[in-house]
Order: C-alpha cells, then structure tokens, then sequence
C-alpha cells in the first residue's frame, strides 16, 4: 500500500499540514502511521477522507459535524446538505471586530477560522463575503470607507505574510504572478496565489502595477514556467498583452473580474483566460500545467 509524507497529502489535497494536524488531534478523522523517526504516514484512503472532508465543508457543515459524519459512515448522505448558519456567524463576529478597528479580534478570528478549515475554505467563505459586505455598505456608514481601507490594509499585510512563509517550502513548477501596469487592486491575486501553493506550485509574485515587457524576463531569470496576471478594474492593453504572449516561452494565465469582461481579446491575444471563480480557474490551471512534472 502507498504510504505518504503530510507534506504530499497537504498539496495533493490542498489542506495544510497545520489544519491536516489540528484534524488528527482533536477529530480522530486521521490515524497516520509513524515512522522510527516520529514523521506521519498517510495512504490512499487517508486522502480519500481529507477528499470527503472537504465535500462536506463546502456543503457548509461545520467541521467537528463533518468528523461525526465521517467517523459514523453518513458522509455521503449528507454532502449535499447545506447549512452556512457557522459561517453567517463568523462574518457576523469579523464585521463587528472590523468596525471596532480592532486587529487582534480579527487576527483571532481569522486564526480561529484557519485552525479549522483549509485556506480555500475560508477565502470563499469568510474573507470574499466580509469583503463584499464592506464593500456594500460603506457608503452608508460613518466610518464605512475607514473600515473597508482597514480591513483591506489588514488583509494585505496577512496575506503577504502568509505568502512569504510559505515561499520556503519546496513545491513544484514556479509561477510568475503579478497584476499588470494600471491594476491596483491585488488581494483577489494574493488569495488566488495562496490557493495555487496549496495545489503545489511555486510563486514568485510581484504585486500591483507591474510592466508587461519586464515579465518575461523575470520568468525567465526565476525559471518560471508560466505567467499569471490579474485584472480587476484596469483595462486590458491588447498591443502590450499581444506583444508579451509573442515574447513569452511560458504559458500567460489572465484572471480576475476584468479577465470574463475581456475574455474574448485576452484569447485573441494568445493569453488564457481564467475567469473569477477561484475553484474553476485552478482547475483551468492544473490541466495545462500540473504543479509536479511527470517523472
């Protein structure tokens, strides 16, 4: 029988080891051999649980009634029985921290929150929907446009962090990412970029406004084999994205809000587009190019 390291259950179903752990410990959904040495050892039907788990996260079932299912064989029945009651209320607490301008609160939160859930989990559940919602409503709000720059300013900084930390860890193929020249807004890139490592691949990111002719040669000075970029208001520079297609040996990769309004000229191109859903546009990602070449 296969037996795997938690660092390849970890990318191969993009739960951090940490949360793969936290599962063990206080769940019971894993029981891991051990080495001489003390390391864990997974095999195919552990991934198969880490796999169920998620189905059932994504059916919003909070995760210790996710570890019952499973632990009592009535997963399956209930993986199409959503109830985001968990998650309503996670919001509810993340807005209020928000409001109160208080960084410790929503540091708790959100750690609370990754403790539990892989990171995917909590961008689509927590952190897009706390975005849209200050986003919604700072117009009608005192301090609405102070709370929305401080939770944003907030994300960015963890983000950027988390990004950082997990930069060391070896992965697979390396990924330029970057949003280009006239686009600002990059937490929808930082998020999409945490989700592509926990799939795998390496990033070398380099953050808003950068020059479309200056790509190519970073890809090709880090050994990239592929270009992401991410648009969300800025419009899109047909002749510079055309001129970098033609230059690129790598694959370009163009997603965000900006990349479905502009689909059809990103194609023309010779770049890919990959729309805003996170899910499908690293589905579109890994059938072009896996994060682990085949040996």
């Amino acid at each position: 029988m296969d037996e795997f390291p938690i660092r390849v259950i970890s990318e191969l179903s993009g739960v951090p080891a940490t949360t793969l752990r936290a599962w063990e410990r206080r769940y019971g959904l894993l029981k891991p051999k051990r080495t001489a040495s003390g390391h864990r050892l997974y095999t195919r039907q552990d991934l198969e649980t880490v796999r169920l788990v998620l189905r059932l996260l994504d059916a919003n079932h909070p995760i210790r009634e996710a570890a019952k299912m499973v632990r009592e064989g009535e997963a399956e029945s209930h993986v199409k029985s959503p109830d985001g009651e968990h998650w309503t209320t996670w919001e509810r607490r993340l807005l209020r921290a928000v409001s109160d301008f208080s960084p410790a609160r929503v540091d708790a939160i959100y750690n609370e929150a990754l403790s539990l859930y892989p990171m995917d989990l909590v961008s689509e559940r927590l952190i897009e929907p706390t975005l849209r919602a200050l986003g919604e409503r700072w117009h009608n709000r005192e301090s609405g446009i102070a709370e929305e720059h401080f939770f944003s300013a907030w994300l960015r900084n963890k983000l950027g962090a988390r990004l950082h930390h997990e930069s060391g860890r070896p992965r697979g193929r390396q990924l330029v990412a970057a949003c280009p020249e006239g686009e600002h807004h990059e937490l929808g890139l930082l998020l999409f970029c945490l989700a592509a490592m926990g799939h795998g691949y390496r990033i070398l990111y380099l953050g808003a406004d950068a020059p479309y002719e200056q790509l190519v040669t970073a890809a090709e000075r880090s050994g990239a084999e592929g270009i992401l970029l991410s648009l969300t208001q800025a419009p899109l520079n047909e002749n510079k994205l055309s001129a970098l297609a033609a230059r690129a040996e790598a694959p370009i990769w163009v997603g965000g809000h900006g990349a479905v309004i502009q689909q059809a000229a990103i194609q023309a191109c010779g770049a890919h587009p990959l729309g805003e859903v996170r899910a499908h546009a690293l589905t579109i990602l890994e059938g072009m190019l896996p994060a682990h070449a085949p040996r």
